[in-house]
């Protein structure tokens, strides 16, 4: 078949984006290849270049009752090239509304009936040529805020990443329209409706349309499982042996249901949640897998064979026990599952409770998060919520103590399963939480686990290794809030990401430190002298957390500009800047404190002073130095 024109391709047709489709899914990167591609076709012998703009694959289709008025025309579902006819159709709707009277001698009126929508005689019905399904969840929003028809009610102002997408699109193409000559946006027109060429093929009536749907829609962006899933649910829903109502309600329901799930995914622009991990993360609740969760590679592989023509043949989970062949109730039953986790979900990642901050700041895998939010999703009191991730988050604190591990984490996908699937109570799964927590720790092997923080092959890093010291500090601080009587952070969990690890005394020290130095490794044997000085660097008490920009202005600045600034940070700086020099006897004071600290966190941890003189200065040698006691 030959390549047509948009012209000729619009012509006597109208489309529609089926309900088994993915959203609208280009961003900037596609848009401006688009517009780049328009702006290179030039003028060869006074006639514009062709461009292949590539295949569109149709599907025939009925008009509904709505739109039988329409004769003459045929109506198509794009089964591949949706993505670029939707861009097309809000550029040419943005190039129309924008233009002083027309284009190609041809007035808005008909510019906007060939390529936007037509009406009946008395205007009241309208057919668009381009648009979503009437029971797509975004169908009314393209309508109403892409091509302006304020007669079209929004009655949904959920927003989701598509129509995200169809906003930026529509913003994209008037910024750029907007400041383009009359005769610009002219030869823009005519270089849409004749220069792009397009492949158009009709797929077969006896093919499988879904099977198409999911190969040709491969080819480019991947579908993600979750759109997959959905294209599968909606096949299978037309094969169930059911009365036509109940098929059409199904098929309402899945798409609810998928709405549902891309407005929760999409929520916060900011952090827009992967479908896949949601997807994998809510089937580690709904089947038991053989590890402690589903990967998203092995979620695939599950749902399609729980959503299969022979899903009998496959196990239902590591029990042995057979799949249920598909019906209209197992279709029901996982799609009203799936919906309800998303908003759960979205609300893990988006909490505004400094708990469940801590807990994933300390562990932010997935089955961590399928718990609290099967938590979330088991409708308990607050107090008991609340005891159920401190406690948790106490676990996990002791977990990265060196030389302690008292709970394999996930475990914590086990009983977030046996929550939600009604298993064991919200009570039973504390109390293993309690006694994980009561487990008795050993001193003498935390202080050779902390001991071992300074034998890093790439060199004697100490405290500054520890794979939560960033943590520790902002709980030292909490602690310090508190000792201080105060009632402003100045620092939150929210500052988190901005904050780094400060050396007080520079890991590369100048002259401006030199005088503490030197005063330090008078008198020290030259073969420990570099040891002594390197862990006196990186021991607990020499760090603290700044802000990323101040540890920039810092940098290897001397005591006195360090003490003047640390005044007005943090509580951990204000506690700092108290002392007059900065010294090993004073970092070994504030190291000392930082201890004491540590054992109010791990209940049953109670250090000797030789121990803590151990853990913070690692060799005899050094600790002989620097212990007024054994001076």
């Amino acid at each position: 078949m030959s390549a047509i024109n948009l012209s000729e391709l619009f012509n006597q047709k109208i489309f529609r984006i089926p309900d088994y489709q993915r959203g609208y899914a280009w961003e900037d990167k596609q848009l401006t290849e688009l517009w780049d591609d328009l702006e290179d076709i030039n003028e060869i012998d006074g006639e514009l270049k062709k461009h292949y703009t590539g295949t569109i694959y149709l599907e025939e289709t009925v008009s509904n009752l709505s739109e039988k008025w329409l004769t003459g025309v045929k109506f198509y579902n794009i089964v591949d090239g949706q993505q670029r006819l939707t861009s097309i159709s809000i550029l040419l709707f943005e190039l129309i509304n924008n233009c002083s009277i027309g284009y190609c001698e041809e007035s808005k009126i008909d510019l906007i009936k060939n390529f936007i929508v037509k009406s009946n005689a008395s205007g009241e019905s309208k057919v668009y040529k381009f648009s979503y399904s009437s029971n797509d969840k975004n169908y009314e929003f393209l309508l109403n805020k892409i091509f302006e028809d304020n007669s079209i009610v929004l009655k949904d102002n959920s927003v989701n990443l598509y129509i995200r997408n169809l906003e930026n699109a529509k913003a994209f193409f008037r910024n750029r329209i907007v400041t383009m000559e009359e005769a610009d946006k002219e030869l823009l027109f005519k270089k849409i409706i004749t220069s792009l060429q397009f492949d158009v093929r009709t797929i077969e009536k006896d093919l499988d349309v879904q099977a198409v749907f999911e190969t040709m829609n491969n080819r480019g962006k991947p579908l993600s499982t979750l759109e997959k899933l959905k294209n599968r649910l909606i096949y299978l829903t037309e094969k169930l042996n059911s009365p036509r109502e109940d098929k059409d309600n199904l098929r309402k329901k899945i798409n609810d249901a998928w709405g549902k799930i891309y407005v929760s995914l999409a929520k916060n622009p900011n952090i827009i949640l992967d479908e896949d991990v949601f997807l994998s993360a809510h089937l580690s609740l709904y089947r038991k897998p053989t590890e402690a969760v589903f990967s998203e590679k092995l979620a695939e592989e599950k749902v399609f064979e729980m959503f299969c023509n022979r899903s009998e043949k496959f196990d239902l989970d590591v029990s042995g026990k057979k799949e249920k062949p598909v019906d209209y109730k197992k279709i029901d039953n996982y799609i009203l599952k799936l919906s309800e986790l998303a908003p759960k979900w979205y609300e893990v990642h988006n909490s505004n409770s400094k708990i469940i901050k801590k807990i994933l700041l300390l562990n932010s895998g997935k089955d961590i998060k399928i718990l609290i939010a099967a938590l979330l999703m088991a409708d308990i009191k607050q107090d008991l919520f609340n005891d159920f991730l401190f406690n948790l988050e106490k676990i996990l604190f002791r977990n990265r103590v060196p030389g302690i591990w008292v709970m394999d984490e996930r475990n914590s996908a086990t009983w977030a399963r046996d929550i939600y699937n009604k298993e064991e109570t919200v009570e039973d799964i504390i109390l293993k939480t309690i006694q994980l927590i009561n487990t008795s720790v050993n001193a003498e092997n935390i202080v050779q686990a902390f001991r071992s923080l300074y034998t890093y092959e790439r060199g004697i890093k100490g405290f500054y290794r520890w794979n939560i010291i960033k943590y520790f500090l902002f709980e030292f601080e909490d602690y310090l809030k508190i000792k201080f009587r105060e009632t402003d952070d100045k620092v939150t969990l929210n500052d988190f990401d901005d904050t780094t690890i400060e050396h007080i005394i520079p890991q590369k020290y100048v002259d401006n430190w030199g005088v503490f130095i030197n005063r330090y490794s008078r008198g020290l044997n030259p073969d420990k002298t570099a040891l002594s000085i390197k862990v006196l660097i990186n021991t607990l008490g020499n760090l603290t957390i700044l802000k990323n920009g101040k540890n920039i202005s810092l940098g290897n600045k001397g005591w006195k500009d360090k003490k003047d600034r640390f005044i007005t940070g943090s509580y951990n700086e204000i506690d700092i800047s108290k002392n007059v020099n900065w010294e090993h006897v004073d970092i070994s004071k504030r190291g000392f404190h930082m201890l004491e600290f540590l054992q109010t966190k791990v209940t049953g941890l109670n250090f000797t002073e030789e121990e803590k003189y151990s853990i913070l200065f690692f060799d005899d040698y050094i600790i002989n130095r620097v212990n007024p006691i054994k001076k």
